[in-house]
């Protein structure tokens, strides 16, 4: 899901049609589940901040080698070094709730509050820059409080403050989404996704750094077999972003979003084959009633009247 907001201008849309687009699209979201899967497999063998360094320093070595290759050496400039900046944080702090979460709550979870994202950018729309959503809108974001509610069940044996970890990731993805649509008039996709991994790998570089006496000891026990694990969560999460970019120049946003919660599936999908857990009857619902409230939101907001 943290790739939903990333690249949405300056893309020609491919002559293709948008079939191949949301093909590329579910085959996205796959690739995001096998990464979460990855971190969720490597628990805590590996320390959160090493995690997340490896995953942007890996997108800023492959975005960078292949914008050289192609001698877009333009594509390294931005009129919002600012914007670009509290981008790359929110989805920094996106990732690090979202690996957080995955090692205390199970994947199906973890993933559906994530794809409360939409849902959350109602409230802020409404709240915050005091938009006027109509009751449609607002029915959607009550459906997906219902179905939240279905996959956490306050009060049961499996409820877990915990929660909280996926329900702040969303919550910055939101505010992520906003910011990346905002971006999205002026900048250039690849520019954007770069710029980010760039500037999340320089915070985590000082952040290691500042942390060296409890990181480094930690890494020093970590087997190869982890660091393996790690490798691949970077690239199949390099690789989503990829994959999404290669979406939006077939398709555009409004219709390849919608396809996004095919991540839901995927992630129960591994949750089964990889850890036993498959979701119960009442999270199964809750995750149809989450994907179905977010899909009804984005439908929504394309109906929308321009102001």
């Amino acid at each position: 899901m943290a790739a939903l907001g990333e690249g949405r201008a300056r893309y020609r849309i491919d002559s293709q049609g948008p079939g191949a687009g949301i093909a590329i699209m579910i085959l996205t979201t796959a690739a995001f589940a096998a990464s979460d899967s990855t971190v969720k497999l490597i628990g805590v063998a590996v320390p959160l901040l090493a995690l997340l360094w490896v995953r942007y320093l890996f997108q800023m070595i492959v975005l960078g080698v292949w914008l050289t290759k192609r001698g877009a050496f333009g594509l390294f400039r931005t009129a919002n070094v600012k914007l670009q900046c509290l981008r790359a944080v929110l989805l920094l702090t996106n990732s690090a709730c979202t690996f957080a979460g995955l090692r205390h709550l199970p994947l199906p979870v973890t993933t559906s509050l994530a794809m409360l994202a939409p849902l959350i950018s109602t409230l802020l729309a409404a709240t915050l820059l005091k938009d006027n959503v109509p009751r449609s809108k607002w029915a959607m974001v009550v459906l997906g409080f219902i179905g939240m509610l279905l996959v956490v069940r306050p009060g049961g044996s499996a409820f877990s403050w915990t929660v909280i970890f996926p329900i702040a990731a969303a919550t910055t993805f939101a505010c992520f989404q906003v910011l990346s649509s905002h971006l999205s008039r002026t900048e250039d996709a690849i520019t954007t996704n770069f710029l980010t991994a760039l500037v999340a790998t320089i915070v985590l570089c000082v952040l290691v750094w500042m942390d060296q006496a409890e990181t480094l000891p930690a890494l020093g026990q970590v087997r190869i077999g982890s660091w393996a694990l790690v490798v691949l969560m970077a690239s199949m999460a390099t690789l989503g972003q990829l994959l999404m970019l290669q979406a939006l120049r077939r398709t555009p946003l409004s219709v390849l979003t919608p396809f996004g919660y095919a991540q839901l599936a995927f992630a129960s999908l591994f949750s089964w084959a990889f850890f036993g857990q498959a979701p119960d009857l009442w999270m199964s619902i809750g995750m149809a009633v989450i994907a179905a409230s977010g899909i009804g939101t984005v439908l929504l907001h394309g109906r929308t009247p321009a102001p």
